[in-house]
């Protein structure tokens, strides 16, 4: 009998985050940033500086998957994580607009 996977993005529902972009410039020029994410990363500085920050990977619209830039420093993200709690999988669904953090 073949064993199910019993820990996947959705069993137990979405673990929904906040952050703020604090590097847009991602190695792999697939969209991807880092976020601080409030209440889980540090917002200490020192203790974890952002190159040290989860790369998180934006979610494309089905109908156009090419088409995208990366959102500006400071701006508000809502995501999710594909991992739940562990939170190293961060996924970017959104903007909230008019909300920056300089």
């Amino acid at each position: 009998m073949i064993e199910e996977n019993q820990n996947f993005v959705g069993k137990d529902g979405f673990t929904w985050w906040v952050g703020a972009i604090e590097n847009r410039v991602d190695p792999l020029a697939i969209g991807r940033c880092q976020v601080r994410i409030f209440g889980w990363h540090n917002t200490d500085k020192l203790k974890l500086p952002t190159h040290n920050l989860p790369w998180s990977h934006p979610m494309y619209p089905l109908n156009a998957s090419k088409m995208f830039s990366a959102p500006e420093i400071g701006s508000w993200i809502f995501g999710f994580f594909l991992d739940g709690e562990n939170a190293q999988q961060p996924v970017m669904m959104g903007v909230l607009p008019g909300i920056k953090i300089s």
